[in-house]
């Protein structure tokens, strides 16, 4: 029979309750860290659609900003979205396609946090959509409050922009509900990952190719990485993961 002292007892409720703790924080922690790896693969789907249709289209691309006051509601907030793409398509044609994100004023961009409303409010990529007046779109076509519109001048990341409106908040990310709303007919984006020299060479061989951004990496088990974005002039964005 083993005998068993006060200081293996202390030692080993001191090990118990250690790891409790760490239990304890790795629950509280994983579904934090589960929500942040799901908005960055979100941010990575809306970066690349938003890439794949900017300067794709007949008429200029726009920014539009549409507001209401008191709208809480997340449901509320989305019908009266899917009417006013309905009104505006009826009105200017159904050709026009949109990529929006909702977003709350929480008081991180304001001056004083404090003014900050809590409401529900829309930032829109326009795309194909001719031009419209402020007053008309405001007062006929939204109908609920503030818009503001703008053509595209500077394309610098303006992906980077939109997808920063992503938001983890309670109201708005909703398992099972889209984080943000693209029209049905956006241009694609392509991806290819091979270790085909025939077909790589393709890729950079054509002329209608432009390298946006290239990086390298190593993962275990597969080798280095080298990945590249290209943008087709006149056609959709491709990227492609090179496996040497």
């Amino acid at each position: 029979m083993k005998i068993i002292n006060d200081w293996d007892i202390t030692e080993n409720e001191k090990k118990d309750k250690k790891e409790e703790e760490m239990k304890d924080v790795v629950e509280e922690f994983a579904p934090v860290q589960k929500l942040d790896n799901n908005l960055r693969r979100t941010q990575k789907r809306l970066r690349r659609v938003i890439n794949s249709n900017l300067g794709q289209y007949e008429e200029q691309d726009k920014f539009l900003t549409l507001t209401c006051p008191k709208l809480k509601s997340r449901e509320k907030a989305c019908r009266m979205f899917k009417s006013f793409i309905k009104n505006l398509r009826y009105n200017y044609g159904n050709e026009i396609q949109y990529i929006a994100v909702m977003e709350i004023q929480n008081g991180d961009r304001l001056e004083d946090p404090s003014k900050a409303t809590k409401d529900i409010h829309f930032h829109v990529l326009l795309f194909n959509c001719p031009y419209i007046p402020q007053k008309v779109l405001q007062d006929k076509v939204w109908k609920h409050g503030i818009v503001d519109i703008r053509k595209i001048q500077d394309y610098t990341d303006i992906s980077g922009y939109l997808v920063n409106y992503l938001s983890k908040d309670d109201t708005l990310c909703v398992k099972g509900k889209k984080s943000y709303f693209p029209s049905k007919k956006l241009k694609k984006p392509t991806e290819e990952i091979s270790m085909n020299e025939d077909l790589i060479f393709k890729f950079l061989s054509d002329t209608r190719n432009e390298v946006q951004f290239s990086t390298e990496y190593f993962v275990e088990r597969v080798g280095n990485i080298s990945y590249m974005k290209l943008i087709q002039k006149d056609d959709d964005e491709s990227e492609i993961s090179i496996i040497s």
